[in-house]
């Protein structure tokens, strides 16, 4: 008898279990990966003061969520648009003081992920020793290891209350499957299940269980890893989805320069893409033209 549960749910139930204050971390990298549908129903609903950890890169995914006035802190080693400039949401959150930056790189985040994964209170790391980080950030602590004395760094576990991914597939059990890199993707999901957190996945397509039982090594993250799975093609846009299609840069443009251009400017792209669009396909609409998607498909890269 198959006791697994099926775990698909609409766009608009997905997102229940954030609540005001909630820690949320985000999958991807950069502009790969990241579930930006999921990411623009959680601006519709409006949570305030999140925590918002992405791993290990962010860009648009963080911004989107700053800019919107959801969050009250951010921990990630990188936060910006690469070659398209800066990030402009999380810069004048920061500069004004109503956004806290939880200093860190790509290291000390990952051990207090991996922490939480293995169920200890603590991680351990070399890098940043002898740097002004224990001094920037008091959540990092200089130590020196028990063993053999060597000079390292404390950080205490970090457990995600929700965890956000993408996906290339998945079956209706929540196997998820990448048509390329996965990034940090399975540490956030074993961080957050392991601490009782839920695992919430965007895919842009659900296959028959039979096709995942005929590539079971295609599976990067395991069902019982994931709490729902929402159907959303395209639901990386504008970043990419490994394998499927390549971010827009065009778009991500569009996005920076009406955060860069005041109020009036910020408030129509959010009418125009969020606030005033009730579904993912009306934002597709609104976002994408026929012949641009089929652009972006065959510009795809891993």
């Amino acid at each position: 008898m198959n006791s697994r549960k099926d775990k698909r749910v609409a766009l608009t139930e997905a997102l229940d279990s954030v609540t005001d204050g909630s820690v949320v971390a985000i999958g991807g990298s950069m502009f790969h990966n990241k579930p930006m549908a999921l990411i623009r129903e959680l601006v519709r609903r409006q949570p305030r003061d999140l925590i918002v950890i992405a791993v290990p890169q962010a860009s648009i995914d963080v911004d989107l969520l700053v800019s919107a006035g959801c969050v009250a802190e951010v921990r990630v080693p990188y936060l910006g648009f690469d070659h398209l400039g800066l990030a402009p949401g999380v810069r004048a959150a920061s500069k004004s003081g109503r956004l806290k930056i939880w200093d860190c790189d790509e290291t000390q985040l990952l051990a207090a992920l991996e922490a939480a994964a293995k169920d200890l209170p603590s991680g351990l790391v070399k890098a940043g020793v002898g740097t002004d980080l224990t001094r920037t950030n008091s959540d990092l602590v200089a130590i020196n290891d028990p063993i053999t004395n060597e000079p390292m760094i404390a950080v205490g576990a970090i457990a995600p209350d929700v965890t956000l991914l993408h996906a290339s597939q998945s079956d209706t059990y929540g196997n998820l499957r990448y048509s390329g890199y996965s990034f940090g993707d399975s540490l956030l999901a074993e961080s957050t299940k392991r601490q009782g957190g839920t695992v919430i996945a965007s895919v842009e397509d659900i296959v028959p269980d039979l096709v995942v039982q005929s590539s079971p090594f295609s599976t990067v993250i395991a069902h019982f890893l994931v709490d729902a799975v929402v159907e959303l093609p395209f639901g990386a846009h504008p970043c990419s989805s490994h394998g499927d299609y390549a971010q827009d840069e065009a778009a991500l443009t569009a996005y920076i320069n009406a955060m860069r251009n005041g109020d009036e400017a910020s408030e129509e792209y959010f009418s125009d893409f969020i606030g005033g669009v009730d579904t993912h396909g009306e934002y597709l609409d609104a976002a994408l033209t026929p012949s641009r998607m089929v652009a972006l498909l065959r510009e795809t890269r891993v």
